[in-house]
């Protein structure tokens, strides 16, 4: 497996938790669907996701295929690891092993 630089996996993170947020939110939103401060959290959350990801594909390449994204030339499909491939221990815990 190819070893990504440690900000690779800062941004999967933090794409991660945001994602996790709007599920909480969208949950909590099928219940109190008239809570405005609900609805304002989960625009926030979902524009600062698009931003997140538009930075991610700039730096590492498309996150979906399928059109969701354009790709460069050479296509960096690859260049990243397979999801079952990422390791998602802490940095420290990585480094330990070199």
């Amino acid at each position: 497996m190819q070893q990504m630089d440690p900000h690779y996996y800062e941004w999967l993170r933090k794409m991660q938790s945001v994602q996790f947020s709007l599920v909480e939110i969208q949950f909590y939103l099928d219940i109190h669907p008239d809570d405005p401060r609900a609805v304002n959290d989960y625009n926030y959350l979902s524009h600062q996701l698009h931003c997140l990801k538009q930075e991610y594909e700039q730096r590492y390449g498309p996150l979906m295929h399928f059109g969701f994204t354009t790709s460069n030339m050479p296509q960096v499909w690859i260049d990243t690891p397979w999801p079952w491939e990422i390791d998602y221990r802490p940095l420290t815990m990585r480094e330990q092993e070199v």
